[in-house]
């Protein structure tokens, strides 16, 4: 059995080991990545989910789609209720008119939601998710709803702890609330142990907190400081607080919420880097009380409604799943194959001791014992003395662990089986080689190839062809393992196939056959000679005007074909990068005789692409910079830092210079009239343009994200009217 056998065995064992009780538990949830929203009464899940869906129909970053009726039913009647829309049906029509504002009841039984959400544009998840009763996870008593929760967070894929800050005051509840989630932990991940999935920390309600002014302030931890989540919570929250130290007012209600939360945040940091904190509003402006219950105050809805950070906790927890389950399946191929490398060691270790302490050294022993006896004088051995080594080495070289493990130990007994076997023969393998080289001279030159004769389908041969043939036929006989059969054997099939590659008009069928035979005995046959590599190049010299012309012929309809996909591009990525490639191919399949123009076509076209690889100059136009702003450009290797040592202010209908090539960084930076110019340095707001072709980037609208502002610059000369072409 070979090892690739044994790998394949060990892994189908390793999958069904893996199966408990011959196969899996069927989950009595959908299918799907699992969000665990954990969240006590009234901290807000249910509007969450309603927001987050009507806000993922329209942004970048996170697309989100409803997969069920059920799902879509609930969160339309949330909308409804929410934003104060009440249908009112007529004669045949139906239409929306405005209702009374108000938030949804408390959700009294535990509903699946469903969702699709498309990452960045690229990556679809399916996404499942709870909503239920607050009293579900309350430490303080079960609920009919506890197990059914319990169930679904226990295998989630991540979570998200809300919290509502309305209850800062009361640290009996903070507490309560904090167990409760971290007795959840404890069920997936016992105390100490790795997490093994993100977990986030939501603050929902931030419109109530002082200093919350919105969007910018959702998420808490900069992804630079990841590495101090595995420190200790008091280095956590002094890095933290650093981030928010501009805004006094921020800066407290962050304090205040992290210390009132410090007990939950010890048991998490440390044990995840897959952690953040977010601060949301699902409103942004605070909803009108309007009366009270038990336990409970009631609110509508605002006015206005302008949800604030609501994607951002959806939006991280799905990417943190995303790279975590890359992780796990690269923990699982590390920890196969470590078992494998295990497995390889103790297999090999037996085989190698068998065949160094005992195969090899018993053959050995046979030669060394003979050839002591004769002083070591080969030519003083008998025919019997011989044959006895042979035996010992060629049954060595048939053995199966030597053939399978240890082949090139089994090919140098073989030869030296061969070498005693056959040391009277000698002289005839002188005469075969020699007949071998006459054959590769014949091959090699077509004045003296048997001549064709088209009537009888049949090759005309002089008297050295003949010679040769009765010379090779002789050489063929006798044991079928012996060397000089399975030479002169090749050579006949040579001069079979060179036979044929004549009547056949050299049929592309017969140059395939000659190539594959040629290239087998090369790498595969035994004993293969010097003069049988001599003749095995003279056959493929057979084969080579036949595959030149007809690459020749193929490399002209390839370029035929990729003239018309270049004309017709506009991409620089394929005109200045894949399209080269393959026409340097195709030009090395063209025949300079026959194919002249479209090699100087091809030519002059890698000429204009080198020309994108120098620093060459570019100008363009700024056509608009809004609000009289003002710009800063300047470009860079890729990946440095701008210098901004050109303290030059780029207004609006001002034509700038720029010195670029392919792969170059383009810093941008945008410069608002209401604050004193910095040259770049601490602008308004930059961007950074990266990749082989950014230069392209920067034709047409550039958007500053974090001040909303938006330039039109234009090139004087079109990029694409630049790119090369194919005459």
């Amino acid at each position: 059995m070979k090892m690739a056998k044994i790998f394949k065995f060990l892994k189908k064992g390793a999958k069904k080991a893996g199966k408990k009780g011959g196969g899996e538990e069927k989950s009595p949830w959908p299918e799907g990545t699992r969000i665990g929203v954990f969240g006590h009464r009234n901290c807000g899940k249910t509007v969450y989910y309603t927001v987050l869906y009507n806000e993922g129909k329209v942004t970048k970053n996170i697309q989100i789609s409803v997969t069920d009726n059920e799902t879509s039913a609930e969160l339309l009647s949330n909308f409804r209720s929410i934003w104060g829309i009440a249908p009112a049906r007529g004669a045949g029509t139906i239409v929306d008119q405005r209702g009374e504002r108000e938030f949804p009841d408390p959700t009294a039984q535990p509903r699946i939601l469903q969702f699709n959400a498309i990452l960045d544009q690229k990556k679809k998840m399916p996404v499942v998710t709870l909503d239920y009763g607050g009293e579900a996870v309350s430490i303080s008593g079960e609920s009919d709803q506890s197990e059914k929760v319990k169930s679904f967070m226990a295998d989630a894929d991540g979570i998200l702890f809300f919290f509502d800050p309305k209850i800062m005051g009361a640290e009996m509840e903070i507490q309560a609330r904090a167990s409760a989630f971290v007795n959840m932990l404890e069920k997936i991940s016992p105390l100490k142990a790795r997490l093994p999935i993100p977990v986030g920390l939501v603050i929902t309600k931030s419109d109530t907190l002082p200093g919350y002014r919105g969007e910018d302030q959702a998420v808490l931890i900069d992804p630079e400081d990841e590495q101090f989540l595995s420190e200790n919570f008091d280095l956590f929250l002094e890095k933290t607080l650093q981030r928010v130290e501009g805004d006094s007012e921020w800066t407290g209600t962050v304090r205040g919420v992290l210390v009132k939360l410090r007990e939950f945040l010890r048991v998490v940091v440390g044990r995840t880097l897959d952690f953040q904190i977010f601060f949301i509003s699902n409103t942004g402006n605070k909803p009108e009380k309007i009366g009270a219950d038990v336990g409970r105050s009631i609110y509508k809805p605002p006015e206005k409604i302008k949800p604030s950070g609501v994607k951002e906790p959806f939006y991280w927890i799905l990417n943190a799943i995303d790279r975590n389950k890359k992780l796990n399946v690269m923990r699982r191929v590390v920890k196969f194959v470590g078992i494998i490398s295990l497995v390889w060691i103790l297999l090999y270790s037996m085989p190698f001791l068998y065949h160094f302490n005992f195969l090899l050294p018993r053959a050995e022993k046979v030669e060394d014992n003979i050839m002591e006896s004769v002083d070591n004088n080969l030519m003083n051995t008998s025919g019997d003395q011989r044959n006895k080594i042979y035996r010992a080495y060629d049954r060595y070289s048939r053995k199966w662990l030597v053939r399978e493990f240890f082949a090139g130990y089994g090919v140098a007994a073989a030869n030296l089986a061969d070498l005693y076997y056959n040391f009277n023969v000698g002289k005839a393998i002188k005469q075969l080689d020699n007949m071998i080289n006459e054959f590769a001279y014949i091959v090699e030159n077509r004045d003296i190839w048997p001549k064709y004769n088209p009537g009888k389908d049949s090759l005309i041969y002089d008297s050295s062809h003949t010679e040769l043939l009765a010379g090779l036929e002789k050489m063929h006989v006798g044991d079928e393992g012996a060397l000089l059969y399975q030479r002169s054997d090749r050579v006949l099939n040579y001069w079979d196939l060179f036979a044929r590659f004549i009547t056949s008009n050299r049929d592309s069928a017969v140059v395939s056959e000659i190539s594959r035979q040629v290239d087998f005995d090369m790498n595969n046959a035994e004993n293969y000679s010097s003069t049988e590599e001599k003749l095995g190049e003279a056959m493929l010299g057979l084969t080579a005007e036949k595959k030149k012309e007809v690459a020749a012929v193929a490399g002209l309809d390839e370029y035929e074909s990729i003239r018309k996909t270049v004309n017709n591009s506009s991409d620089p990525s394929y005109l200045l990068g894949k399209a080269p490639r393959e026409l340097e191919q195709i030009r090395s399949k063209l025949s300079p005789d026959k194919h002249a123009e479209q090699i100087a076509a091809i030519d002059s076209y890698l000429a204009e692409v080198n020309r994108w690889k120098s620093r060459r100059t570019y100008t363009c136009i700024l056509e608009t910079v809004p609000d009289m702003g003002h710009l800063h450009i300047e470009v860079t290797g890729s990946g440095q830092s701008p210098s901004w040592s050109r303290e030059t202010q780029l207004l609006e209908g001002e034509e700038v210079r720029l010195r670029w090539k392919l792969g170059d960084d383009i810093h941008i930076a945008f410069d608002e009239l209401k604050y004193p110019c910095t040259w770049g340095t601490k602008s308004s707001d930059k961007r950074v343009l990266q990749g082989r072709y950014a230069l392209f980037a920067l034709e047409g609208e550039i958007t500053f994200q974090n001040i909303d502002k938006t330039v039109t610059i234009r090139f004087k000369r079109s990029l694409r009217d630049m790119l090369p072409g194919l005459k």
